[in-house]
């Protein structure tokens, strides 16, 4: 008899991991494994500032020390030398905070960012995180790249404990973004868009203009996509006091209408634009989106070469 298969990323088993440092290493290392037998023989959280030689590498960079160690050849790489520079863009406006499962859209989002973090720091890559919502201290919105070891603990304090508050601001937030830092990046940005799609559409499009690699993981909740009410219900914001008492089964039609509409407009503007869009469901196993990131990473290197 076959065994039913296990769904260790699954976001019910993931939340009973409370340690965002414990629950990034687990997904990411996992998933890699999943990928290959040994994903990064050679290679551990210790070399976060080195990479390995490859021919045609600067000898004077060999980390000497590092070769003692591993009897392997590193190379020291400082910031500015690092593979990529990314920004991961998380929303915590108060929609963020809706969930019908394990988790709400926020600790969903919040778990996938610090998956990248860990991912992309391992990698070498520069990494820095901003967080816009009314809920977000204003002294711990923005973080600046770095690829240091110990970055990834800073970048895990700020995720931590985070709460979903206020309205969006994500227009004004990308139209910001766009004039921050003038060199190329990859911006992923963790958001339920809700906000003006044609105005959110416009902004992504200013930031690949700046020749900018663009990731967009919509995160919705399965009942914002599915709609499963049954009885009489009164559906309020959560963005501010707006309340609608309605029959579900009358308004159906017109919702799903309008959410296929919504995200189809959302799916071409990602296509002009040449942006990588993942809508992501919160009841989907982590290891999925993460999978969906790397896919999206080989073609930026391709892309670049």
């Amino acid at each position: 008899m076959k065994k039913p298969e296990v769904k260790t990323f699954d976001p019910a088993t993931l939340s009973k991991i409370s340690d965002l440092s414990l629950r990034a290493r687990y997904v990411v290392e996992g998933t890699l494994a999943g990928i290959h037998k040994s994903p990064h023989k050679g290679s551990s959280i210790e070399f976060l500032e080195h990479k390995e030689y490859s021919p045609g590498d600067e000898i004077k960079h060999i980390d000497w020390k590092v070769l003692g160690r591993s009897d392997k050849y590193y190379l020291k790489q400082f910031e500015d030398e690092t593979n990529l520079r990314a920004y991961l863009l998380l929303d915590t406006s108060g929609s963020m905070g809706y969930g019908s499962g394990a988790m709400t859209k926020l600790e969903y989002a919040t778990t996938l960012a610090a998956c990248l973090c860990y991912l992309l720091l391992m990698q070498s890559d520069a990494v820095g995180l901003l967080l816009f919502g009314e809920g977000v201290p204003a002294s711990g919105g923005y973080i600046p790249p770095r690829a240091k070891s110990n970055h990834l603990q800073v970048l895990l304090g700020a995720l931590h404990g985070l709460k979903a508050q206020g309205k969006s601001r994500l227009v004004q937030v990308l139209g910001d973004f766009a004039e921050r830092d003038p060199r190329r990046s990859l911006i992923v940005l963790l958001s339920d868009l809700f906000d003006d799609v044609k105005e959110v559409s416009k902004r992504l499009n200013q930031l690949r203009q700046r020749n900018n690699e663009v990731v967009l993981f919509q995160i919705l909740d399965s009942y914002e996509l599915e709609f499963p009410f049954g009885e009489l219900t009164l559906f309020q914001s959560m963005e501010d006091t707006t309340q609608v008492l309605a029959e579900p089964r009358a308004i159906r039609g017109a919702y799903q209408a309008e959410l296929a509409r919504f995200l189809e407009e959302i799916r071409q503007g990602c296509l002009e634009n040449q942006i990588d869009y993942w809508l992501v469901n919160t009841s989907t196993p982590i290891d999925r989106a993460l999978l969906g990131y790397l896919a999206t990473r080989e073609r930026f290197h391709q892309r670049s070469k």
